[in-house]
């Protein structure tokens, strides 16, 4: 059986498989950039018993090991991990209706406990309760810098953005276990009507502020269905991570950042909210689109 991708990666999923018992009648790269996403790649393997799970390939054992380790205590919306394989991690495949195509606004309450409840899972003491930002806004001014030569922004667009970075900069934030990409388009409405999260390779322990802002940044909602997610946010996290515009940009400039190099189709909407935020829109909770 040929399996798709990097042909290292292909070997190793492929030895995974065969030592795991099953016998498979399909497998499929199912990472949305093909071989282009370059790491952690996603297969969908049906079994001849009519099974299907989910493997995904993290590149060495150690962050796989890691990856299993942070998913232990997830509630049952995180697809449950079934086992590991070196650098391999099975997991249960979700099906159900993409988020996407089952009028998500309507499920922002939902989805913003849903990340609530999972910045309040409980993380070893040694690994704190607060984080420096200062990674975070030089790589967010190294985002900028990318995106400033590359034209897409202009030199004052930059400049005004650097200018809030240093402004709203809390030096300071709370860490959770995060997800880093918590947005429609990574969930599904299962046959039983419940929301799923299909996609939780980034997992890790970081800036809570940082995944609201990334959800602002990756989710465009309505206000009211943004109201009706912080609210449910609100109601299930620990706290509020607070220094919500210095999180957003930084989140926005990942976002843009990302898109440009890799999907440049999808940039124009990231650019949008970068010169929103610029001119010092969207800032705060209540100023949601």
């Amino acid at each position: 059986m040929t399996i798709p991708g990097p042909p290292e990666v292909a070997c190793e999923i492929a030895a995974a498989l065969d030592r795991s018992g099953l016998r498979c009648r399909r497998v499929q790269l199912v990472s949305p950039l093909g071989e282009r996403k370059g790491i952690r790649f996603a297969y969908r393997v049906d079994t001849e018993d009519g099974r299907t799970v989910k493997l995904r390939h993290f590149g060495a054992a150690e962050p796989a090991r890691e990856h299993v380790a942070l998913r232990a205590e997830l509630d049952e919306a995180f697809a449950p991990v079934l086992g590991r394989d070196g650098a391999v991690v099975f997991e249960a495949w979700v099906a159900g209706v993409p988020l996407d195509d089952a009028d998500p606004e309507e499920r922002a309450g939902e989805a913003g406990a849903l990340l609530g409840r999972l910045h309040a899972t409980p993380m070893r003491a040694s690994l704190g309760t607060t984080c420096d930002t200062r990674r975070w806004r030089s790589a967010a001014h190294s985002d900028l810098e990318i995106l400033r030569r590359a034209g897409t922004l202009s030199a004052a667009e930059a400049a005004a953005l650097g200018a809030a970075l240093a402004a709203l900069d809390p030096e300071a934030a709370r860490v959770a276990l995060i997800h880093k990409d918590f947005c429609a388009e990574n969930m599904l409405v299962d046959g039983g009507g419940r929301l799923r999260l299909i996609d939780n390779e980034q997992l890790e322990v970081g800036p809570a502020g940082f995944d609201l802002g990334r959800t602002f940044h990756r989710w465009p909602m309505s206000r009211a269905a943004w109201t009706r997610f912080i609210a449910g946010y609100r109601a299930c996290a620990p706290a509020d991570p607070g220094a919500t515009g210095f999180w957003r940009i930084v989140a926005a400039l990942v976002g843009a950042r990302v898109f440009l190099q890799r999907i440049p189709e999808r940039l124009d909407a990231s650019l949008e909210l970068l010169r929103r935020l610029a001119a010092g829109r969207d800032l705060e909770h209540a100023d949601a689109r």
